[in-house]
Formats: structure tokens, sequence, C-alpha cells
């Protein structure tokens, strides 16, 4: 398959999942607003009938005892002749009295449980078939005595849904061949070069083997074919160079050898080697990466499409909702200007004024709120005399006198005195679809981080990796080094050309393990001299040529992003699912109850990060990846049967203990393929796609659980590990790579992690930065926040919005900060800078005890983090080449990470301790003022150490 047809199928695949969770979401809240609207014009239907009973409930009296409740219940059912039923019965289930013509004894038993289980008066439930919209009636010490329960059909409802789901998938078909038809149009174009370059290279390769593989001379490129290559053009004019001198040196090293056509056909002369090493060639360098290069070029395309059929879905898909809710607004809006009427109606039949009408303004104010897309009620004689809510200056300014006004008459002795205007929100349908545009906004981000990565492993894996893999065989032979060769099984021009290449190395040692074993004893003086110069010339020997393994950064990207969303999924709600499940610790403090299992995920990580470099040289970094992933799929759905703490805090703590494994078996990877002078711009990278990873599962995991259930959460999690595992197992190598140059073990170390505390500045940055950061990032973040929204009235997908704001701060802020204060700024002052940041801003959310002042705590705690964590490794070097130069780098960043882990442990379970006093809002301003005292105290010490800590490793993370 060729590398356009491939880009096609990721960019289609990306776009179409984009609109089908926009087409779902949309599907599903359209469902739940049209049910809520027909449940909530039958709770009026019902309220009114409960009215009347209410006085003689409140007399003491059964409602068996109202001689005209039939009538009464007919007389409300006349409002909506669709409705099927009302029934009076008590709270044990008996009709007391029906309108339904079979006249049945007792309610179905789903009415019973959800009047049952109601906490309000108000509830509501369905079958299969019926809505069932219910009030409970209550005596004068607040128990339920009786309940009125409306009995309405489903099928207009079944139709209505069944409609707009398939208008909807109409619609998100054929946007999805559209912009796929874009999308195979703008690759054709941007792609050209590349598909030129292969073509040229299949041009030439014809050439080579018109020649019997042995001297054809590659064909010039002409500027006109230069030109047409673009950004590739110096890349393939390079390898054609390249695969020019390379061929002439194979023909060298022929005539030479003499004759190789027997050599190549001769399938024994050289010898296996028994204990092979593959030598893993370390390619793609980050900054030059070819595949990082197009897929940049490809993302503001990629981004354009996804958001440009998103937004023109949300807008079709807006507008057939409309349309679909438009019925049941104007039956809602009938049945309250009838109510209305007959209530006003009533009272002037009484002989009360219109104007004199007392408490009608708080009356209609009270239907404004059953009622939320109506936005005003008026009655007028010709002007305005009583209103509640806004008027809507579309409807009632130029067009007040329109007949498409709303109005209900009231009259005094047959003659009209007024009537009642009734105005419908028009932007009610908008704000109810607000979550699902915040919710797509989410997807669309998340997709659109997810189409980068996909995008640069798809193009490592088809285009630069078998160029990669080319350029450095051909680089290889055309400095006459034939001691090497590749393996693929790919059909492009660059596999195939690798192939031939590989022959023509194998075909050289086989003539030379030939002319070897030929020589008589009386050659062996001139021929030996010979056959050792073409053995040091060009790398020949009498065993097969070493197999290259190839391995590359880009290999981990996908993985590790899909690793790091996965674990993040549950971070939205996590506290909130664990202050659910059963708790068998009835005498310990419920806020340290939830705590354990984040603690118990700390303390795995804690446990299992010096054993990732160990296990990863011993099993190789694939298979250690793939042996952590099935405890930790294991985790996920156990966590997702899990009923109480103790199993929660088991399955999270091995769920931590997987992603420690995880997640440094990929940094060494990193740090093993890659070279000492790119270690550091290679972490970057992976630190940008860890985070952007962590970005991504958090804001999904609110709207997953919003959608499908918190428990289902950890289900798409498990699946997300084993895609992970499956690209794992198809991108990395099967063979360990060797460890980089200047990449110690973990256990080369022998000091103890308390023997840098004897420095003083050490225990300030450990402290009195290190730990507080990590405090804010366990016990605020992960902890509070969640806790704390959900007392807010926040969903789990506005937790998710909001705490993906502070990775989203970390990720924008981290290479920020090093970029701007690299050389500027000493790295002490810029960590105790974000450090007061975030400690006032903590203050700030502690003190405005609302969702905003929350979500303004979050972001600006995402700077106040990303600025003050990441000087912290330059300065802990600089404190281990001065005050602890005896114990080494290892040794004091080993002691920095784990002592700053367990004391964000002791910090989790302290604050988790004291919110269950003071409460979540108070716990955050702790929080803030331990970040600013260990600040202050981490200042004192450096003054007292005469100055700030220079950075003389001239590293910043």
């Amino acid at each position: 398959m060729s590398i356009l047809w491939r880009s096609w199928i990721t960019f289609t695949a990306i776009i179409a999942t984009v609109l089908i969770v926009l087409a779902v979401l949309s599907s599903l809240q359209h469902n739940a607003l049209y049910s809520e609207l027909i449940r909530q014009r039958l709770s009026v239907v019902a309220q009114t009938t409960a009215d009347a009973f209410q006085p003689v409930v409140n007399l003491g009296l059964p409602i068996s005892m109202v001689r005209n409740a039939r009538e009464v219940l007919v007389r409300t059912q006349q409002t909506d002749p669709k409705i099927i039923a009302i029934h009076a019965f008590n709270p044990t289930g008996i009709i007391v009295q029906t309108t339904h013509p079979a006249d049945p004894d007792n309610v179905p038993d789903e009415v019973k449980l959800a009047q049952s289980l109601a906490d309000d008066v108000q509830w509501s439930v369905e079958s299969a078939t019926e809505l069932f919209s219910g009030i409970s009636i209550h005596n004068a010490v607040g128990t339920t005595v009786a309940n009125i329960v409306v009995v309405y059909p489903k099928d207009e409802f079944d139709a209505h849904t069944a409609a707009v789901v398939k208008n909807i998938a109409t619609i998100t078909f054929a946007l999805l061949i559209i912009f796929s038809a874009a999308a195979y149009l703008l690759l054709r174009l941007r792609l050209a070069g590349a598909v030129r370059g292969l073509s040229r290279l299949d041009l030439v390769l014809s050439s080579i083997r018109r020649e019997g593989g042995g001297g054809g001379e590659v064909p010039p490129m002409t500027e006109a074919e230069g030109a047409n290559l673009g950004f590739l053009r110096s890349d393939f004019e390079t390898l054609e160079n390249n695969l020019h001198q390379a061929t002439e040196n194979f023909e060298t090293a022929s005539n030479g050898l003499g004759d190789t056509d027997d050599a190549e056909a001769d399938p024994l002369p050289v010898r296996e080697l028994s204990d092979e090493q593959p030598s893993v060639v370390l390619t793609s360098p980050p900054g030059t990466s070819l595949a990082n290069l197009i897929a940049r070029k490809l993302m503001p395309w990629a981004g354009l499409l996804i958001i440009g059929s998103a937004l023109i879905l949300g807008l079709f898909t807006i507008r057939t909702v409309n349309r679909s809710i438009e019925p049941e607004i104007a039956n809602r809006t009938t049945l309250m200007g009838t109510v209305i009427n007959q209530n006003i109606q009533r009272a002037v039949n009484a002989g009360v004024p219109l104007g004199k009408l007392v408490g009608a303004e708080q009356y209609f104010g009270n239907f404004l709120h059953e009622f939320p897309e109506v936005a005003y009620i008026g009655v007028a004689t010709g002007r305005i005399i009583l209103e509640a809510g806004q008027r809507q200056v579309d409807v009632y300014g130029p067009r007040r006198s329109s007949k498409d006004v709303v109005a209900y008459p009231i009259k005094s002795d047959d003659e009209q005195i007024g009537y009642i205007i009734i105005d419908v929100d028009t932007g009610y349908i908008a704000r109810e679809f607000e979550n699902v545009l915040l919710d797509l906004a989410v997807v669309a981000l998340v997709a659109i981080l997810l189409a980068f990565e996909v995008l640069v492993v798809m193009m490592s894996v088809s285009l630069t990796a078998p160029f990669n893999r080319l350029q450095h065989l051909v680089t290889l032979q055309a400095g006459g080094d034939f001691s090497n060769r590749v393996e693929s099984r790919g059909k492009h021009a660059f596999d195939r050309i690798g192939i031939l290449l590989s022959e023509r190395a194998e075909a050289l040692h086989r003539a030379f393990a030939r002319a070897w074993e030929a020589m008589t004893p009386g050659e062996r003086g001139d021929r030996a001299h010979s056959l050792n110069e073409l053995q040091s010339r060009f790398g020949l020997s009498a065993r097969r040529p070493k197999l290259m393994v190839f391995s590359y950064l880009n290999d981990i990207r996908l993985p590790l992003f899909l690793f790091a969303a996965a674990d993040e999924l549950p971070l939205a709600f996590f506290p909130l699912y664990a202050r659910a499940a059963d708790n068998p610790f009835g005498w310990l403090d419920a806020g340290v109850v939830i705590s354990l299992p984040i603690a118990g995920y700390l303390i795995a990580i804690l446990v299992g990060s010096p054993y990732a470099r160990p296990l990863a040289d011993r099993f190789g970094h694939r298979n250690l990846i793939l042996l952590a992933a099935v405890p930790t799929i294991v985790a996920h759905v156990g966590l997702y049967l899990a009923t109480n703490i103790i199993e929660i805090v088991i399955y999270r703590s091995i769920a931590g203990f997987g992603y420690a494994i995880v997640i440094l078996a990929c940094q060494d990877y990193v740090l093993d393929v890659v070279s000492k002078q790119q270690r550091t711009r290679s972490l970057g990278i992976y630190s940008g796609v860890l985070f952007a990873g962590i970005f991504c599962g958090t804001a999904m995991g609110g709207v997953l659980a919003d959608r499908l259930g918190q428990d289902t959460v950890f289900l798409v999690s498990a699946a997300l590990v084993l895609v992970c595992a499956l690209f794992v197992y198809r991108l990395l190598p099967g063979r360990r790579s060797p460890r980089s140059a200047g990449v110690a073990d973990v256990g080369e170390t022998s000091a103890s992690i308390l023997a840098p505390l004897r420095s003083h500045r050490f225990s300030a940055l450990l402290f009195g930065v290190a730990i507080p950061f990590n405090v804010l990032m366990q016990a605020f973040v992960s902890y509070l926040v969640p806790l704390h929204l959900n007392d807010l009235g926040a969903s789990a997908a506005d937790t998710g919005r909001v705490l993906m704001g502070f990775f989203l701060m970390i990720a924008l802020m981290a290479p920020a900060t090093a970029r701007v204060t690299d050389g500027r700024f000493e790295p002490a002052l810029v960590s105790v800078f974000g450090a007061v940041l975030a400690g006032v801003i903590l203050l700030v959310g502690a003190a405005w005890e609302t969702q905003l002042g929350v979500l303004i705590a979050v972001w600006g705690a995402g700077v106040g983090y990303g600025m003050g964590r990441v000087p912290q490794v330059s300065i802990a070097m600089s404190i281990a080449e001065t005050d602890l130069a005896h114990l080494g780098s290892n040794a004091v960043l080993g002691s920095l990470r784990t002592l700053e882990r367990i004391g964000s442990i002791i910090g989790l379970v302290s604050i988790a301790l004291l919110s269950g006093f003071t409460g979540y809002a108070a716990a955050i301003g702790v929080v803030g003022v331990w970040v600013l005292a260990g600040a202050a105290a981490f200042v004192v010490v450096l003054i007292l150490s005469r100055g700030p800590v220079r950075d003389r490793s001239g590293e910043q993370q």
C-alpha cells in the first residue's frame, strides 16, 4: 500500500472517529433532552392534579375521601388527549382512582420502585412502551400518603428519536465522504514530492536491474525532477549520489574477487554467526526527524479537516434537533398557557381585577423555573400589567403585533379583557447543547493530538523508517563498508533497493569465502595479500554480513501516548468513585479512605521504579512493556468490577506498578536509541508526548464518565492499554537495544537515599520546592479538585475540562520557561517564582468557592508548576557537582525523586485527613500556604548559603 493511500486511510479514520463521536453525543443529548421535556410537561399535569387532592390530605384524610376524584383526573387528562391514564395511588402501589378504562388494581413495579427511591416529590421513570411522570403528596409532617402518576405513550418519542438518529447518521455519512475526498486531494498535493521520489527510486531500481545488478549507471536527476520533489529533494539527491558510489564500490570489489555470479547462486560458502548480535542503528534524531517534519506539514490541514467537519455536523445537528423539539415545546407552551389561563380565569370569575392579582408574578416565575425553554410570561390589557422573565426582542420588538405570537385570552362576561403572552426562548436548545459543544471541543482537540502522533508513526513506518534504513545502508556501502545487511518484507522502492544492496553484500561475502577457500598453497602469497586488502577495504569476511536491526525514537511515541491517556482517564472522577464504594473501614476518616487508592498508586510507583532499568536490561524493552501491560489490563478490569475500597486500593496499586514499569521502560528506550548529544532534546520530546497523553486522558475521561458511566471508563482504559501493547509488539524491535553510552544503571550507586540530606541546600530543595510541588499535584489536582467541584455541582466532564487545563499549562510553560530563562535568570529564582505564583493562586481558589474560582486556581497552579518544576534538575545537578560531589549526580537525583514521592504520599494522606474537618476549600488553602512556606524556607536557606544556586550543569530538564 502506497504512502498516499495509507495517509488517506489515516486521515479518513480520524475524521470518521470525530464525526461518529459527535453524532453519538448529539443523538444521546437529543434523546435525553426530549425525554426530559416530556417528563417535565407531564409533571405539571401531575402537580395540577395533586393540588386538587392536597387540601384533603392537609385535613388528615385519605385521598379516597375525595368524592369527585375521578372527575378531577378526567378533567386534567383532557389537557392532553395523548395521555393514556392518570393514576392516584397510595404508597403501597394500590390504585385508589384512575382514568384508565381497564381500571387496574396496582401501578407497575417500576413506578412503585421509582417513587420509593425518589429524593424529591417529583419523580419519573420509563418502560419499553410508556413514560411515567409522578408527584408525591405529603401530609403535614412530610410523610408520603399518596401519589399521582401520569402515563404517556412512547411511540411518538421513539418515532422522533429514530428520525433524528437517521438524519444525523445520514449527515455524518455525507460529511465523511466529502471530507474524505477533500483529504485525498489535499494529501495528493502535499505528498506529491514523496510519491514522485518513490517513483524515481523505482526507475533507479529498474535501471540497476537491467544491468544485472552489477554496475548500471544511475540516470542523473534533472532540475525539473528535483524541483518536483519539494522539501525532500536534498534527501533523494543525497541518496542517489550515495547509491551511485555504492554501485561503483560493488563493481570494484566484484572485480577484485572475480565473478560473483556463481557466489550469488551458491547457498553455502559463508558461515552464519551463532552468537550474532544485531547492530542497532541510531537514526531519526530529534529536531531533524523526517517523520516529524512531514507530520507537522500535514497537521494544520488535518486540524482544519477535523474541526471543519465537526463544526458543519454540529450546525446541521442543532437544526435537526430544533425541528424535532419544536412540537414538544409547542405542547409545553400550550399546557402552560392553558393552566395559567384557567387559574387566572377562576380569579377573574370570582371578581378579582387583573391588576390586583396578588402573587401572580411569583406564580409566573414558578412556571419559568419548571419550563426553562420559556423566557417570558406576561398579562396584557393593551399594555403589560403583569410579567415575569425576559422578553425576546426578536419576537416582541418589531413584530409584537404579529399573529404568530402565542396569546391566551382572558374573558369577563364573555368579553375579552386581556390576554396571556408566552415567549419561548429561542436560544434554549443551543444552551442545552452547550455541554455537547464543549465535549465536541474536547474530542476535536484530543483527535488533533492523536492525529499528530498517528501521522508521525504512520510516516515513520511507511516512509521515513524505510528511507532511513536504506540511507544508512547506502551510506555504508558508498563508504566501502559491505559488512552489514538489512531484512525487509515491504514492497516499496526503499525496501526493494535495500534488499538488492543486502544481496550484493551477501554475494561479496560469498565470493570472498569462495576465493579464500579456493586458494592453493602456491597462491597464498599475493592472492592472500590481495584478499586481505579487499577484506579491510570493503568489510568482507567468511561469515554473512551482520543483520542490522533499527530502533527509532518514533517507535515509542504512540504507545507512550496511549498508555498515559489510559492511566489518566479516571482522574476527573476517581475520588468520587472511591467514595461511592463500600467502606469496611468505618473507624477510619472518610477523607483518608478516599485517598488510600491514590496513596497505594504512588507507593506502587515508588516501589516499581527502581526495577524498570534492570528488568529492561534482562528482558528487553518490548518484552518488559508487554509483560507489564498484562497486570495493568487486569487492574483496570478489576477496577471496573470492584465493589469496595479494599479492591479499589489493590487494583489501583497494581495499575501504579504497571505505570511505573511502562513509563520508565519507554524513557529508557529513548535513552538507549539516541545519541548522548541528542538526549536532552529527546527527553523533551518524550515528556511532551507523555503530557499530551495525560492531557487527552484527563479531558476524555470526564466526557466518557458522563456519557457511559464511571465504571465503564476503566474498560476503555483496559482497551487502550491493550492497543498500546499491540503497537509495542508491532513497532519495537524484539531484541534488546544496547545501552547508549553514558547511561548509568540505577543499581550502580550504593549511596543511601538519605545521604544527600546532609547538604542544607539539598534539604531546602527537597522540603521547600520538590515535595510541596508534588503535594500540589497529588493532593490538590488528583484529590481535592474532583471532590470540591463535585460539591459545587460540576459534572465529571466539567471536572475533566478543568483538570486538562493544568496539564495544558504545564505543557506550554515548561518549554517556554526553559527557553526564556536559560542564561538570563538563576534556576532557583525561577523555581521560587513558580512556587509563589502557584501558592498565591491556590489561596485565591480557596477563598473564591465557585467553579470559576477552582478553574482559575487549577490553571494558575499549572502555570506555576510548569515554571517551578523545570529548573529542579538543574538545581539538583549543581548541588551534586558542589556540595555532594562525592556522591555523584545519580545518587543525588535518585534520592530527590524517591524522597519527594514519599513526601507526596504523606502530604496526600495528611491533606485528605484535614479536608474531613475543614472542608475542601480550606484544604486547598492549606496546600497553597504549604507551597508558599516551602518557597520562603528555600529562599532563606539560599541566602544563608551565600547566594542562589548557579546552574553549572548547563542543562535544563
